[in-house]
């Protein structure tokens, strides 16, 4: 893969799962990577994605360390699963938050630091979205739909600066079941570990973090530089078929 030796990236959501892999990877490929979690350690640089300001400092922090800013994977998310009787209104709210008002937030920081680092601006941008937010999924009523809104906003956002006259694109990636600390908080190892549980797949197993990094630095790269306005799915085929 090419395209991204020199290139600065902040990932969102850096701590673990999918964030982490797309660090590791991104970093392999040559780029400059910040990366961001509210559970900041070592590296990580501390970042609420629900924090206005909180985006102001995390691209600050970047442009301080790196110069520029030409790369975005807003990853930080939250997970939650249950019967809409039993959903609190505060925790819909949550997931709005998180994965719409974040993504939100950051790809309106990012596309005004592209554009005042040159005319006409350039720059990728890839959103962690979900199949949960292309088909529904039971008891996910609240994750689904703010994912569904987050796939809406990408498509959004890549035609407005696209007809402005900028290079930056904007994509989603769709992940299938994909085993990572947040989802083990709600599957345990016997489910992960059942074939049963994924005989429905096409490919017969879950997908890892390092499946979906690859996906993300492809849409980051040269190598995707006519994507946009698009959502990749990496789900082993599983939107496909009939379960739910």
């Amino acid at each position: 893969m090419t395209g991204l030796d020199g290139r600065v990236a902040l990932v969102t959501g850096a701590a673990s799962g999918i964030g982490a892999a797309t660090v590791e990877r991104l970093r392999a490929e040559g780029a400059r990577v910040l990366g961001t979690d509210i559970r900041a350690s070592g590296e990580i640089f501390p970042h609420d994605v629900t924090d206005e300001a909180q985006w102001e400092a995390a691209v600050g922090e970047c442009v301080a360390r790196f110069g520029r800013l030409d790369l975005l994977v807003s990853n930080a998310g939250i997970a939650g699963a249950g019967p809409i009787v039993d959903l609190p209104l505060e925790a819909f709210r949550a997931q709005a938050r998180v994965h719409v008002e974040g993504a939100f937030l950051g790809m309106r920081a990012a596309v005004a630091q592209m554009q005042r680092q040159e005319t006409p601006a350039r720059g990728s941008i890839v959103a962690v979205a979900s199949v949960a937010g292309m088909k529904p999924i039971l008891q996910t009523t609240a994750y689904g739909t703010a994912k569904a809104a987050l796939i809406n906003l990408v498509r959004a956002v890549a035609v407005e600066v696209g007809r402005r006259g900028d290079f930056i694109r904007v994509n989603a990636v769709a992940p299938g079941g994909t085993r990572t600390p947040m989802t083990e908080a709600l599957f345990d190892d016997a489910y992960w570990a059942d074939p049963a549980n994924f005989a429905g797949v096409p490919l017969r197993d879950y997908c890892r973090p390092a499946d979906i990094a690859g996906a993300i630095t492809w849409l980051l790269s040269d190598a995707a530089a006519f994507v946009t306005a698009t959502t990749l799915v990496v789900d082993g085929g599983w939107l496909l078929s009939n379960r739910i």
